[in-house]
This record gives C-alpha cells, sequence and structure tokens, in this order.
C-alpha cells in the first residue's frame, strides 16, 4: 500500500517522534521531511516561534473623524507624528458644511505645519486626508507609502 502522506510529502502521523524546542526551527516549518511528527497550529511552539520570527510593529495608524460637534480632537496628535505615526483624518461627514470642512481642514494642516510635514488629500473633494509621521516616505509618482531609508 502506498504511503498518502509521503506522496503528499506530509509527515506520517503514526509517528511517535515528537520535536522538542531546540529542534523547532524555520526549517522544521518549511521542510516537512524535517521531522516527521505533526505540527499542530494550536501548538504553544508555534505560537513562541512566531513570536521570535515577526518583529513587533513600532508604527501604527491613526484615524480620525470629527466628534457629533463637528469638531476635530487633535490633542498629541503632534507627538504621534513625531513618532513617525500615521494620521488619516476622514471629514466626509461635514460633506454638507463647507465652512466647518474648511476649518477642519486649516487645524490638520497647521498641525502638519508645526511639526515640519505635509498634508497629502487622497481624493478629489479634499475630504479625506494624511499626514505622514516623521521618517516616512510618500512617493507622489508612483503612489508609494513606506519608510525612509534613514529609520
Amino acid at each position: 500500500m502506498v504511503n498518502l502522506f509521503r506522496l503528499l510529502g506530509l509527515p506520517n502521523p503514526k509517528s511517535n517522534k515528537s520535536l522538542t524546542d531546540d529542534e523547532l526551527t524555520e526549517q522544521t516549518f518549511l521542510n516537512s521531511e524535517a521531522g516527521e511528527s505533526i505540527i499542530h497550529l494550536s501548538d504553544i511552539r508555534i505560537s513562541k516561534w512566531s513570536q521570535k520570527m515577526s518583529p513587533k510593529p513600532t508604527r501604527k495608524v491613526i484615524y480620525l473623524k470629527p466628534d457629533n460637534l463637528h469638531r476635530l480632537n487633535l490633542t498629541g496628535m503632534g507627538k504621534e507624528l513625531k513618532n513617525g505615526n500615521l494620521i488619516l483624518v476622514n471629514l466626509k461627514d461635514l460633506i454638507h458644511m463647507p465652512s466647518q470642512t474648511a476649518k477642519c481642514t486649516r487645524v490638520v494642516r497647521e498641525l502638519a505645519e508645526n511639526n515640519e510635514l505635509t498634508v497629502f488629500a487622497l481624493n478629489d473633494a479634499d475630504t479625506l486626508l494624511m499626514i505622514p509621521g516623521l521618517n516616512m516616505r510618500v512617493d507622489t509618482h508612483k503612489h508609494v507609502l513606506g519608510l525612509s531609508k534613514i529609520a
């Protein structure tokens, strides 16, 4: 009888051999013949390995929109920009109030200018604004957002 697991390149489940933490390396997960035991994704060793292999995020995206009184709360956003975080401001709810939209846009531009950054409009109506944080780069020709080479 043909061993179906070997034919598909899978480890044999009937094997009683188990892997220790020292044997649990990147090759174990990439090469199916590295060990002859089933590795369950719920295994604590998988969790430890994936935490070790993936870096922790250091930046975040902050999404802001006006509150019920049509005001933007930008308290502490200067610090977030200096930490390299990206701020997205959605003013679509104010489309029927041009003067309030203009005021909120002006406040967002002042925040960017105070931190020596640039505001980008992501739509034609200028209701979705983006401020990339410190050491972020925006390629305006290819429309690519990423980290600068310095960071």
